[in-house]
């Protein structure tokens, strides 16, 4: 029930790559209102495979990590290069993760950005939000079934409200939290999307569906 009273006609809900939309999907179903995918990457610092410096994704979303850029001994010139270069990369899986599904445009309303959990160094998120956050909506919130305690707190800064169902002290991956975490394809978010769709452009006004205990 977390999202139920900040539902309004307004409300949209991106799903932070396919996980996010598997999520969103059960989201937007019961509260009626539209979905799309929000397409974020980690990047990594050149020629170190794994040390995150920071993330990009669309809406020109951009975060820098301290730690990783520390760590990655880089100029701050090259690694900004190098993230521009990877918001392209963003840019073309967006498109292909959509398919011949229009982008939804976040308006001036509520615009919910869904994850399928926040782990521990998830930078994506950051990314993610900055560049929704940079779409100008009246409220920005982050939910997710599952949380690490402390990227929770780390992540109000970037979020008007951060909901989670259950938190924990560790939650190194997100695989952690769930008894099955099957990889999400790329046909599948277009046939959720597709899916979503239908129940979008005919929105009853206060139309609800009894949904799960986080809805």
């Amino acid at each position: 029930m977390l999202l139920r009273p900040y539902r309004d006609e307004s409300m949209q809900i991106f799903g932070l790559g396919g996980g996010g939309v598997r999520v969103g999907y059960e989201v937007a179903r019961a509260l009626r209102v539209p979905l799309d995918i929000w397409v974020a990457r980690q990047v990594d610092a050149p020629a170190q495979p794994g040390l995150g410096v920071g993330a990009v994704s669309e809406g020109e979303g951009f975060f820098l990590d301290v730690d990783g850029v520390r760590a990655a001994s880089a100029p701050a010139a090259e690694l900004t290069r190098w993230m521009d270069a990877q918001a392209g990369e963003v840019a073309l899986c967006a498109q292909r993760l959509r398919g011949p599904h229009a982008r939804c445009v976040p308006t001036g309303g509520t615009v919910v950005l869904v994850a399928e959990g926040i782990a521990a160094g998830d930078l994506r998120i950051h990314a993610a939000l900055r560049g929704l956050r940079r779409q100008r909506p009246q409220r920005l919130l982050l939910a997710a079934p599952a949380g690490m305690a402390g990227e929770l707190e780390r992540l109000r800064v970037e979020a008007d409200e951060v909901l989670c169902v259950q938190f924990t002290w560790e939650l190194s991956c997100l695989s952690q939290a769930y008894e099955a975490f099957p990889p999400v394809l790329a046909f599948e978010v277009r046939q959720l999307l597709g899916q979503a769709r239908l129940w979008a452009p005919r929105l009853p006004e206060g139309g609800l569906e009894e949904g799960g205990r986080w809805m």
